[in-house]
């Protein structure tokens, strides 16, 4: 499951957000994904999901160009140092060093169901043959997500977080398939996501913040959204109800953003049969 934020005060602001729809937080609690698969398809989600150590904790990104992750904004909010890691096609974990990183100029730290929660990392060098960039979606995907479109897409999430919160640093890639759904925090231009219904509902923990929300046809992954946290489930500190920011809407900025540091977005995850 994914979770807002992290870092020392970010861990109890975190613990607000889970409880309450519209909190004040700051840099929140990154999550992993519940009850979700760990991933053994080398042709699959491996290809473009990565690891983010953050000066507070970890969070989880998508590979969206050859030195280029985008992620959650309040996952690039702290000073320090950071690293990505990306998965080879062995499962095993090959480390870069970051560049830069940026936070959309909209994103409110303060406040912990922000807006604007989008952010982009430039890593030193390109990555591995074995990994592969993620489409952004064309405009027009996420206008009016619950208007004039209905729910219940079937859309992948993906994550290095922890399955609970006890298991914050397990670290191992999940995913799981859920279905868009009414957000659980109305409003604030988030979309929603659920799972079955049952004891067993996947959904995002400790480790998640800014995964990726993929939209598959047939080889490509689309990275339709970024994972930003939710309420949590009772006597949980996860979230069977995760929120995501819709990509489409930033598509824009991350275009530009990507354009000043001379950074080349890349285009579909082609995957092998």
């Amino acid at each position: 499951m994914v979770r807002l934020g992290i870092g020392r005060s970010g861990r109890a602001l975190a613990a607000l957000v889970a409880v309450a729809v519209a909190v004040l937080a700051g840099v929140g609690e990154a999550a992993a994904v519940m009850r979700g698969e760990p991933a053994r398809d080398p042709n699959g989600t491996r290809r473009s999901t990565v690891l983010i150590e953050t000066p507070e904790g970890i969070c989880t990104g998508a590979i969206v160009g050859a030195d280029l992750v985008l992620t959650a904004a309040h996952c690039v909010s702290a000073s320090g140092r950071y690293r990505v890691r990306y998965l080879d096609r062995s499962f095993r974990r090959v480390a870069v060093a970051v560049k830069r990183t940026a936070a959309h100029p909209g994103f409110d730290p303060r406040h912990g169901f922000a807006s604007d929660d989008v952010g982009l990392i430039q890593v030193t060098r390109p990555f591995g043959a074995d990994a592969r960039p993620a489409a952004l979606p064309s405009g027009g995907w996420g206008v009016a997500l619950f208007g004039g479109r209905t729910t219940g897409e079937e859309l992948i999430i993906a994550g290095f977080g922890s399955t609970e919160r006890s298991r914050s640093r397990d670290g191992v890639l999940r995913e799981a398939l859920m279905r868009t759904s009414e957000p659980s925090v109305p409003g604030r231009g988030f979309a929603g996501l659920t799972g079955e219904e049952g004891q067993q509902r996947p959904g995002m923990c400790v480790g998640d913040s800014g995964g990726p929300v993929y939209r598959r046809i047939g080889r490509s992954f689309t990275v339709v959204g970024v994972l930003k946290g939710g309420t949590t489930d009772p006597g949980r500190e996860c979230t069977s109800t995760p929120i995501f920011v819709p990509v489409k809407d930033y598509v824009s900025w991350v275009r530009q953003t990507a354009a000043e540091w001379g950074a080349p977005l890349g285009g579909a995850v082609e995957m092998r049969q």
